[in-house]
């Protein structure tokens, strides 16, 4: 999910194309059992020691600090380029229970777009990674970035079964619904989820950044969006998107089913 795709410039106009971003390949980084888990005292530079005093810890209750061991292991990983070098990664919002290796990220709500200096090694284009912003931040609307490779696959299973119409038939048509009045009250609960990450989104900027998005209009992305920075909040685009909100907080519909899905697909192959 995520990826280095640049923020969107205009982004009244075009949040969806960050929220595109999130998918199968853009997220796949890491590996999974042969690392041993982080110790969670050692916190990297740029991760929780530089949240926002207003964040919403107890949104996120199970977050740890995002250590050095963390990001080696994510950087050892065949898909590391996914993980762009320009995000801020705060926090761990949620573990592998198995190893202790990340599963989801939390991350700042802006980065810099252009990064001459990583544009000149080898391997990278320097138009990819400038922006009509020069250096300046752009907004990024993924908080949760689902980074476990085995649930990054899973998930991607599920969507190419068709899972995303599955999930999107029941908020956008109600009537075709065995129960259209449970359909419709779920839709309800999902839009208040998506304002609640908004919400939790807006909280995690400094100060100086919440001046800085207003005086830009990145209000429009970064408060006003919902979730990866959806503007439609009955809609389903990326399971990876919905499935990381919902590790990090238990606070997502459409993770919620992905994970009784996945439960239920465990549970048959043990049969």
């Amino acid at each position: 999910m995520g990826g280095a795709a640049s923020a969107p410039e205009d982004p009244a106009s075009a949040v969806s194309t960050a929220a595109d971003a999130t998918t199968d390949s853009a997220s796949s980084s890491g590996r999974t059992d042969d690392v041993p888990p982080p110790d969670a005292k050692r916190v990297a530079a740029d991760g929780a020691d530089r949240r926002s005093e207003t964040a919403d810890d107890a949104y996120v209750a199970g977050a740890t600090p995002y250590t050095e061991q963390d990001e080696q292991w994510l950087r050892s990983g065949p898909m590391s380029k996914a993980l762009d070098p320009n995000l801020r990664v705060t926090r761990v919002a949620s573990r592998c229970p198995r190893n202790g290796t990340p599963r989801v990220l939390e991350c700042y709500p802006l980065r810099v777009a252009q990064n001459l200096a990583r544009s000149e090694t080898k391997g990278f284009s320097k138009n990819k990674w400038n922006s009509k912003k020069g250096d300046a931040p752009v907004p990024w609307p993924n908080t949760f970035w689902l980074c476990c490779p085995v649930a990054i696959s899973k998930i991607g299973k599920l969507e190419h079964e068709g899972f995303i119409k599955t999930y999107n038939s029941r908020f956008e048509h109600p009537e075709t619904q065995p129960d259209p009045e449970d359909a419709l009250l779920d839709a309800t609960k999902f839009r208040a989820q998506h304002a609640k990450y908004a919400s939790h989104r807006w909280r995690l900027l400094s100060p100086d950044d919440v001046s800085l998005a207003k005086r830009e209009g990145y209000d429009a992305v970064l408060e006003k969006c919902g979730v990866g920075g959806l503007r439609v909040p009955t809609q389903v685009k990326c399971l990876h998107l919905h499935y990381a909100h919902f590790l990090a907080t238990k606070d997502n519909l459409v993770g919620e089913w992905c994970q009784n899905e996945l439960d239920a697909r465990d549970e048959r192959a043990l049969r």
